[in-house]
Order: C-alpha cells, then structure tokens, then sequence
C-alpha cells in the first residue's frame, strides 16, 4: 500500500512537471516567435525610414531648413533662424518639444570631428542617423554646442526627442523630427516648418526650377494626405498650389528643350 501510494505520488509529481515543461517550452517559442515579429517589424519600419531620408533628402529650397543626404543611413540638416538671438529656449522654459541629451552612449558612425563646420549663431547643424547596428533613428547636435547647454563630452549622445524615442509606435516620419527641430531651435516656431523659399526657386533655370517645383509639389501633396492634423495645412496649401502652376507652366518649355 505504501510503495502504491509513492509510485502515484510519482506519477503526480512527473505529471505537473511535464506539465511546467511544455509551458515553459511553449512560453520560450512564442517569445522567440514575439522577438523575429519584432525584429521584422523594425526592420520594416527602417527600411521605410530609409526611402523616407532618400525622397526627403533631395529636396531643397524650403524657407527655414535645408537637407544633405550623406550616404543611405545619414541625413545632415542646417536649421536657419531668423537672428543670433532666435535660438532655442533658455534651462527653464517650457516647450512642446523638449531639448536633451539621452544617457545612452551610441556614437553615430560619422564623428564630430568630421564635420568640420565652423558655429554660425543663425544656423544650428544636426545628423540624423539610421543606423542598421542600432535598429533605432536618432538625432545628435553637431553645432553650437555650448548654445545648448552642451559639452564636447556630449557631442556623441542623441538627443532625446519625443519623435525618436517613441519611433516604436510606428506613427512618425523623418519630417516629423524636422518639425520637431524646428519648435525646438526656433522662437517663437515657424507657423509653417515646411514653407517653400519661393524667392530661391524664381532664381533658378527654367528647367531646374519645373523639375524641383513638380518634386516638392509631390511631398507636400502627400504631407495634406496623412492622418494628421496640423495647424499649417492652410499655407502647405497655398505652396502646393503656387508649385503646381509654376511645375505646369514650365511643363511644355522643359519637355521641348529635351527634343
């Protein structure tokens, strides 16, 4: 009676220990499996970021920015301001977009040092960096460091903005983190972050300035297209407007100079 009573106490004991066994296996494989959707996910969402920076950074001539596209995981931007003074907010004052520096040491994969820019009080250079190795965009400062309450030991870590630390949600674009460097850099803001420099497109050839007006035309078509709602759409409007007349009035003299 006593070893039958042992032996199914045994068999108890090994039925709930197999029964931990499988779960813990079956929590391991959905982890594992949770993990690759993630990465995938991720990988996704940069390959997007990718296009994003490479339509994004051949764009040129707007008001208050502009854009070099170095490389497919680098995008360098010059944030204009209006004076010496109009430069980002003082410690204290308050923002809809935060200025700081994150605690994570992750070098971008161009240096300060190779920037080789001189500060300029009117202009303020970032690099936005997607790297492959981080999985992650980011942002670091690569002027006027000292303006921002920065040292030379900060040059390398990212800022810490709400557009890139929450890129996981999937709702942000490359054009977001511009705007948000704009409200950053700029007092007051720019009523509208993506104002086309009209002035530097009647300057140009006739044949250039069709070409740029049909491609800025394109980006800020799909800007009103989003599901997003934004202060500025009326002005996006009215330059969207005035390049679509100026692309479709060069239209006939760029294609017969190609003939």
């Amino acid at each position: 009676q006593i070893f039958r009573t042992y032996v199914n106490e045994c068999v108890k004991i090994w039925a709930s220990f197999k029964q931990f066994l499988y779960f813990k296996i079956y929590t391991l494989i959905n982890l594992r499996f949770l993990e690759i959707h993630i990465f995938f996910l991720y990988k996704s969402r940069m390959e997007t970021f990718y296009k994003d920076c490479l339509r994004f950074g051949c764009l040129g001539d707007f008001q208050h920015f502009s854009l070099y596209l170095r490389g497919r995981e680098e995008l360098l931007v010059i944030v204009r301001h209006k004076s010496a003074l109009d430069t980002c907010q003082t410690p204290g004052e308050t923002r809809n977009a935060t200025f700081g520096v994150t605690s994570k040491q992750l070098p971008p994969a161009s240096p300060a040092t190779r920037e080789g820019t001189k500060d300029d009080p009117k202009e303020t250079l970032f690099l936005v960096g997607a790297y492959a190795r981080y999985n992650w965009p980011y942002v670091w400062l690569r002027s006027n460091l000292g303006k921002f309450g920065q040292g030379v030991a900060d040059k390398d870590l990212p800022l810490d903005l709400k557009t890139t630390s929450r890129w996981q949600e999937g709702n942000f674009r490359v054009w977001d983190i511009l705007e948000e460097l704009l409200q950053m850099n700029v007092s007051p803001p720019p009523a509208n972050p993506f104002q086309v420099d009209r002035s530097a497109l009647d300057k140009m050839d006739p044949t250039e300035r069709t070409l740029r007006a049909g491609a800025l035309a394109y980006f800020l078509r799909d800007l009103l297209l989003r599901d997003k709602e934004f202060s500025y759409s009326q002005s996006i409007e009215d330059d969207l407007l005035w390049l679509l007349e100026v692309h479709y009035q060069g239209a006939p003299n760029c294609l017969t100079s190609k003939k």
